[in-house]
């Protein structure tokens, strides 16, 4: 379920957010305005597989208001996050604090997923594509 104000989302931020409810109809999705015609993003109950101790995890990340010409970047996960067989979460994984919902006042401890786009390859990539190949990386690491 998502809700949003139709008027407050530029037009790439819109595009991008009905990419995401397509491509994963079945996940719990909270939206709210950053205040600028992007929006912030939150899926709920990601399932991660066998190599984390964790069944799932959320996943956090604005989309920014300059999309498609933007970045989708970082994501964050829960702050708990652990493999299974002990080893360390290595290169890309990084223990921090967000402010969630964006507009309180509460810091929340997540781990950053930095998987940043390198060149220009962003603006070829939907969002949905974006989410799938930080997911897939978060599975396979």
């Amino acid at each position: 379920m998502t809700t949003t104000p139709e008027a407050t989302l530029k037009a790439g931020v819109r595009e991008a957010l009905d990419t995401l409810e397509t491509a994963y109809p079945s996940l719990d999705i909270s939206t709210v305005p950053d205040g600028q015609g992007g929006l912030w993003v939150e899926f709920a109950a990601i399932p991660l597989g066998a190599a984390y101790a964790q069944e799932s995890t959320f996943l956090v990340f604005n989309l920014p208001f300059n999309l498609p010409g933007g970045d989708i970047y970082p994501m964050f996960a829960r702050h708990d996050l652990t493999r299974t067989d002990g080893a360390p979460l290595g290169e890309g994984f990084a223990p921090t604090q967000l402010q969630w919902p964006p507009r309180s006042s509460t810091q929340r401890p997540v781990t950053q997923l930095s998987r940043r786009t390198r060149g220009n390859a962003f603006t070829a990539q939907t969002a949905a594509q974006k989410v799938a190949k930080v997911l897939d990386w978060l599975e396979t690491r």
